[in-house]
């Protein structure tokens, strides 16, 4: 089976190291894309490394910046952040046939419509894997944690959905089939709107915020905000999300959050697929999200001082 990664990130480059070995043995192979030409050329140099405490595990899959120079496969990872879903989808095109299986892994929810409307089967990927990218082709593993896989249409996608379910088991990966990925979306999506603005804002890993009365207070008032939000759109919520996200703080208090990773390095943030989806949500629905909101303009107020200081 040929399977092509989109985004050699943090999560990205965890795929690709663990998968390349599992495909080469299965006489498969593991073509990473990224956009960056002078990226990609030093990664097919010089490979990809995870961390692992004091373990390594190195690889070197085939690299490649230009997607017309890969051809149309079985199996679409994509790994980008959920602003470049968009940009990235469009170049894709000559990968993409009919039963090319398409599987998104952005935060948020925006991507959730793009990834339909990809000529291919579309899927998306829930993941509670940690990893934080140390520099270009090296990554740092962050903790284990399930991985949830689910289709967004059809049933067309099941039997590659299924191989990738067995793809990510051989890899040593904790993996199962979602039978309604919008819902852990959704749950994933509590845990987020909780957690990310707030340790962007004030440069907190994810269990320092549960040693403040006012944080806690805060991740309490914008996690219902969102259960609102989904209440409204008739989503079954399964288990309580505020005390998931308490839950996941501690489990992952160690962790620097993607969007603090985007702040120290000054890149844009999630901040509209994740809290500011929820802002659009409640504005159409009727439902109030000042806390939310508040988030929102925050984060936006951080990005918009770096063009500021740089000017």
């Amino acid at each position: 089976m040929d399977v092509v990664l989109v985004g050699p990130g943090a999560l990205g480059g965890l795929l690709a190291v663990r998968l390349t070995p599992v495909l080469e043995k299965a006489g498969g192979q593991l073509t990473v894309l990224d956009h960056n030409p002078d990226r990609a050329a030093r990664l097919a140099r010089q490979g990809l490394t995870l961390v692992t405490g004091e373990s390594k595990r190195h690889v070197r899959p085939r690299v490649c910046s230009d997607p017309r120079r890969v051809g149309q496969c079985e199996l679409l990872l994509i790994c980008v952040k959920s602003n470049d879903l968009a940009t990235t989808l469009a170049s894709l095109s000559p990968l993409i046939r009919a039963d090319t299986l398409v599987v998104g892994f952005q935060n948020g929810m925006t991507h959730v419509d793009l990834l339909r409307n990809t000529a291919g089967c579309a899927a998306a990927g829930v993941t509670a894997l940690g990893a934080s990218l140390a520099g270009a082709g090296r990554i740092l593993f962050g903790g284990h944690g399930p991985t949830r896989l689910g289709l967004l249409s059809g049933e067309q996608g099941r039997p590659t959905l299924d191989r990738l379910l067995a793809l990510l088991r051989q890899a040593g990966l904790e993996a199962s089939i979602s039978g309604n990925i919008l819902t852990d979306l959704w749950q994933k999506l509590f845990v987020n709107v909780g957690i990310n603005a707030l340790t962007a804002i004030h440069n907190r890993k994810n269990g320092q915020l549960l040693t403040s009365c006012a944080l806690r207070s805060t991740m309490k008032q914008a996690v219902n905000e969102a259960v609102a939000v989904a209440e409204q759109n008739r989503i079954p919520i399964m288990a309580d999300p505020i005390a998931a996200t308490f839950a996941v703080c501690r489990k992952t208090r160690a962790n620097v959050s993607s969007m603090l990773q985007d702040v120290r390095r000054r890149k844009k943030t999630e901040i509209m697929a994740i809290n500011g989806f929820v802002v659009g949500q409640g504005r159409e629905l009727g439902i109030a999200t000042p806390v939310n909101s508040e988030l929102v303009n925050r984060i936006l107020a951080i990005e918009a001082s770096w063009t500021e200081n740089h000017a």
